[in-house]
Order: C-alpha cells, then structure tokens, then sequence
C-alpha cells in the first residue's frame, strides 16, 4: 500500500473541525514547521503562502494512504491539472526534530486583499 506524508497547518490538525479526516492516518510529528505565512481567510479556515514569514509555520504530518490523500484533495478543493484550485499541492521541506522531511503541503497561490495575516503562524493558537 502507498503511503505519503502530508503536512497540515490548519483545520486537519488535531481537535480542529476536520480532524476527523485524519483519524485512521498515523500521527508522524505534532510538532514540526514550514516556511511560509498564514492568513485567516475569514472563512474559519487558514491560507497558507509560500511567502517568507517572520516565523515559520507550526503543524503536524501525517502518514496517509493514497484513498485518504484523495479524501484530503477534495477538502481542500485540489484536482491534479485543475485551472481553479482553491489549494495547490507540492511537495516541500518540513522541518521536525529529527530532521527535513520531504512533505505534501497545501498552499494558495491567490491572496485576497481581506486576508488578515496570523503573526503566530500558528493556527490553534491563533483561534484560541
């Protein structure tokens, strides 16, 4: 069976609103960063940009098989090819304690002027 590994920085971490996505998938590292920003897209959910940010992104990778990654392209409006992605997916370095890790990570391409930038970077904090 084919496994990826997929950072999440925003509603897929654990106890966010769509955690449950994850449940079957194995928790690699709950504590590992990602250079870019966050902004609160004012729709409850984050944007994450390939921007340099002051600090970098806090979150969590996970082990999932190719149906869940299917499951998570969906949520995030993701479709290999697609012109009107809500998300693009790539494959970056994710820092951890143990080393990078080549990761999947979702990232907008197309920043609207009401985003409000997360200072934190950090997604549970920043709604808590």
């Amino acid at each position: 069976m084919d496994y990826h590994l997929v950072f999440v920085y925003g509603t897929l971490r654990k106890n966010e609103v769509n955690s449950h996505f994850l449940h079957h998938a194995e928790c690699v590292d709950e504590n590992c960063t990602f250079e870019g920003q966050l902004y609160d897209t004012g729709h409850g959910y984050p944007a994450l940009f390939q921007e340099k940010g002051d600090i970098p992104v806090n979150g969590e990778i996970y082990k999932v098989t190719t149906e869940q990654l299917k499951q998570l392209d969906r949520l995030e409006g993701y479709e290999e090819g697609g012109q009107n992605n809500l998300y693009e997916r790539l494959i970056g370095k994710v820092s951890t304690q143990q080393g990078e890790k080549d990761c999947i990570v979702y990232v907008m391409h197309k920043k609207v002027k009401q985003y409000k930038r997360i200072l934190e970077n950090d997604w549970v904090k920043y709604r808590s």
